[in-house]
């Protein structure tokens, strides 16, 4: 409903700005693409066409939405912006702070307590609603949430579980911290004679992870409180880079397990689906491919491992809340300048 509410919204702030036709006037949608796992969008839009037939939607799979921030900046600086873009929604403030998109806060407040699909802060989790914002102003809709999980391969525990209990580890569960997914890696990975991989344990930038999600693990920030200095190079986030560079040395280095992971080519070859890496970080969103390129993959999913202290509430972690932290993101609705 948060989702419907999100694309209705925007659609209704965009009738203002629309100049009306005796022809159906198009809203040119980017981010969003008809396809096999697209039936609720499809259903929005047809409801909204139903409610409002002197519009039509186009979905268009380009712009920032698909990772391409080309397209998007040539067609705002070329006066040609498509109406309304899915936005990643951590870049929001970068783009409203070059002046690439619109705010939204006189469009919400004309419609609020008119129309009761009008989106409000208190219909979001405060940090997606604060993370489309920039100096006070919202600049995007957020309509979804992301998280990275741990996948593993239940068929493949138990193929070494020999092996993982002989180094005592317990085939009955994933790692849980980085020591032991160093350790889980030790025992899953496989090589051939030539020092080639022929089965990976664990590849860290494998899937959807990165040096975020383990540096936030260990409480390390990337930027001062004032946002003006980086701090890449902070104790908290050298300690999770060296983490993730002894994971690269298991697998016989950085490039020689690059080669592997991109000898599989296409959603339908993922190694992870045919047991050639046996544990990954990765979004909620790969279970769509699951179930229809494997859908009798025997796999577990878990939290993220994460630094032993933290798991175990020792030293700096000793008065943390949360054991476990993954990273969540999602995406919002935002309508660039000029359209």
């Amino acid at each position: 409903m948060r989702f419907a509410r999100a694309l209705w919204g925007l659609g209704l702030a965009m009738l203002a700005t629309l100049t009306m036709a005796a022809e159906r006037t198009p809203i040119v949608v980017w981010g969003l693409a008809p396809g096999p796992d697209s039936k609720g969008i499809d259903a929005v839009v047809r409801e909204f066409e139903r409610r409002n037939p002197q519009y039509q939607v186009k979905l268009l799979s380009m712009g920032a939405g698909e990772m391409n921030p080309q397209k998007l900046l040539t067609s705002i600086v070329g006066g040609v912006p498509p109406d309304i873009i899915r936005q990643d929604r951590f870049t929001l403030s970068d783009w409203a702070s070059r002046g690439a998109f619109m705010p939204l806060d006189d469009l919400i407040e004309r419609d609020r307590g008119k129309d009761p699909l009008t989106p409000t802060p208190d219909q979001y989790y405060p940090a997606a609603w604060e993370e489309a914002q920039y100096e006070g102003k919202l600049y995007g809709i957020p309509t979804e949430a992301d998280d990275r999980i741990m996948y593993y391969n239940k068929a493949v525990f138990r193929e070494k579980a020999a092996e993982l209990r002989a180094a005592g580890l317990d085939p009955e569960r994933p790692p849980r911290t980085w020591s032991e997914v160093l350790a889980y890696n030790k025992v899953l990975t496989e090589k051939n004679p030539d020092g080639t991989l022929k089965r990976a344990g664990w590849v860290p930038n494998f899937g959807n992870t990165w040096l975020y999600m383990f540096a936030f693990q260990n409480n390390a920030q990337f930027m001062s409180p004032d946002g003006r200095t980086c701090t890449l190079n902070s104790p908290e986030a050298v300690e999770a880079l060296d983490f993730m560079v002894k994971g690269y040395e298991q697998l016989g280095g950085y490039d020689n397990a690059n080669r592997f992971t991109s000898g599989f080519v296409g959603a339908e070859n993922d190694p992870f689906y045919h047991g050639k890496v046996v544990m990954k970080v990765d979004g909620d969103w790969i279970l769509n491919n699951m179930s229809r390129y494997a859908p009798d993959l025997d796999f577990g999913v878990a939290p993220p491992p994460v630094p032993d202290d933290r798991f175990y509430k020792r030293g700096r972690f000793a008065n943390e809340k949360d054991t476990f932290v993954t990273w969540i993101g999602g995406f919002s609705y935002a309508i660039p300048a000029g359209a």
